[in-house]
């Protein structure tokens, strides 16, 4: 188990994903830190890409999207880390991530009220 720390960059208005990452979090006990790309967002990341696939930032500072980003949160999560090891191979990892970019657009997302949400490009 890898314990550096990583940046999730995640959509804090679909449920799914919040509840997903508030796993990762949890027990990732301070080595999965989550932001919302809804909210402020650093400049070299992408806020539509990062609502079309999750992204993360390692912790030498490269941006990683997709299953890669499932894989480095799983790393460093206690009992993941099965799961980053069976999906890392390229002839597993690379079916998976197109499946994932396929349906994370499909995923539920809560609307926003009254402006409360507005994002800026």
């Amino acid at each position: 188990m890898k314990t550096d720390k990583v940046i999730a960059y995640y959509d804090g208005l679909c449920p799914f994903c919040v509840h997903e990452m508030k796993v990762y979090e949890r027990r990732g006990q301070g080595r999965v830190v989550l932001h919302d790309v809804n909210g402020d967002i650093p400049d070299d990341v992408d806020r539509k890409a990062a609502l079309d696939a999750l992204w993360v930032r390692k912790a030498d500072g490269e941006l990683v999207t997709g299953w890669d980003a499932f894989i480095s949160i799983w790393e460093r999560s206690p009992g993941f880390g099965w799961l980053a090891a069976l999906t890392r191979p390229a002839l597993i990892k690379w079916p998976l991530d197109k499946i994932y970019r396929f349906l994370a657009p499909y995923r539920p997302r809560r609307k926003c009220a009254d402006g409360a949400c507005q994002i800026e490009s």
